[in-house]
């Protein structure tokens, strides 16, 4: 997944921030995101530390016609739950699409 993330530099990513109000903890926004997306977890990031107050969540998996995808997204959980989400693939739509979808 490092090659794809090399491959779409900046000029192919989109980036948006939420707050997730409905989620109380770390694990239940990680949780969320990978059943919302339906997308492989990558190096073991589906997995949050019990002491962490802070994440990355990093996905990567195939949209139709076989665009390759990788999001990141930086959880927060400071009583609620941030996050900036970025979306990464050679199709610019396709990144927005993910980003604005949550």
């Amino acid at each position: 997944s490092s090659g794809i993330n090399a491959e779409y530099g900046d000029e192919n990513q989109a980036e948006e921030t939420y707050s997730l109000n409905t989620v109380k903890s770390l694990n239940g926004a990680v949780d969320q995101l990978v059943n919302f997306f339906g997308m492989q977890p990558c190096e073991r990031s589906d997995r949050v530390p019990d002491d962490k107050t802070a994440h990355t969540l990093l996905l990567a998996g195939q949209y139709k016609d076989g665009v390759e995808c990788l999001i990141k997204t930086r959880i927060v959980f400071d009583g609620v739950v941030n996050m900036k989400i970025c979306a990464r693939s050679a199709d610019p739509a396709l990144n927005e699409l993910l980003v604005s979808s949550i």
